[in-house]
């Protein structure tokens, strides 16, 4: 067994890994692995020539600049080679890696949580659980074909909330393609004033992405993307401050790859809302 850090030419096998152990949609697949695969910040185990488990890191661009982060995500391991200590080794590879390069703090969204504190990682951002239903579509809601309109509202919410993703407009409009091209659905307030992003399920809606300026237009996004699913619901973590009332969550981890950094001051603070799954 070799563990190492990842080269490009291993882009198809950790994808490969990656849809046998999640399943995802080959949107997001083709999506996440021509645009966020980072070999350099990434570990893998390797069996005579084979990718066995892996923990994938990228840069995480933080809108408070005080930080400098990693993401993880795709940390998976094959059935058969499970309870091996496979994971602890490719994580701990990561972290020292991401640690000599200079990041401050690494962050993931994990499935168990508890899985992860061993490495020491802790909650860090708040959301609130909200679920809406909804029988016809809200008026004045529209679909949104580019980032023109998107991403104001984008920067409103980086500015408001400590840990957001920064993102440029032209990541937007990455990102908003490819998900269209996932059958992804993306509607906006005709007054701009928020949108929401979500994939139709057989049973429901994935809403990845759900921004607005007050509690009325969150409400009447969550009715819109309810309207669009076979059980009439749509459920999705939304920010604390979102006036909707709802389960809080912490849905973003992370952990200091400094002594000098401090992430009480984060966690302890209701804004530090992150939408970014991965």
């Amino acid at each position: 067994m070799i563990i190492r850090q990842m080269q490009p030419k291993d882009c198809f096998a950790a994808r490969r890994l990656w849809q046998a152990v999640f399943h995802d949609t080959e949107g997001f697949a083709n999506f996440y692995f021509s645009h966020r695969f980072t070999p350099v910040l990434s570990f893998g185990a390797f069996d005579d020539g084979e990718l066995v488990s892996m923990s994938l890191g990228r840069r995480f661009r933080m809108a408070n600049p005080s930080y400098h982060a990693v993401m993880i995500s795709g940390v998976s391991t094959m059935p058969e080679y499970r309870h091996r200590g496979l994971m602890r080794e490719t994580m701990t590879r990561l972290l020292e890696n991401a640690r000599l390069r200079g990041y401050d703090i690494a962050v993931l969204t994990p499935a168990i949580p508890h899985l992860y504190e061993p490495f020491g990682f802790a909650p860090l951002t708040y959301a609130v659980e909200v679920t809406e239903t909804a029988s016809d579509l809200p008026g004045d809601i529209m679909v949104c074909m580019g980032a023109e309109n998107l991403y104001p509202i984008y920067q409103k919410a980086e500015k408001a909330h400590r840990c957001m993703m920064h993102r440029t407009k032209e990541d937007v409009e990455l990102a908003l393609n490819e998900y269209r091209r996932d059958h992804g659905i993306t509607l906006i307030t005709k007054d701009r004033n928020g949108y929401i992003c979500f994939l139709p399920q057989v049973d429901g809606v994935e809403v990845t992405e759900c921004l607005a300026v007050n509690a009325e237009d969150y409400q009447r996004l969550m009715k819109a993307a309810a309207f669009h699913s076979e059980t009439q619901s749509a459920t999705a973590w939304l920010p604390q401050d979102c006036g909707l009332p709802g389960t809080t969550v912490r849905p973003l981890y992370a952990v200091s790859l400094k002594e000098q950094i401090r992430l009480e001051s984060l966690s302890n603070d209701p804004k530090s809302y992150c939408i970014e799954k991965y």
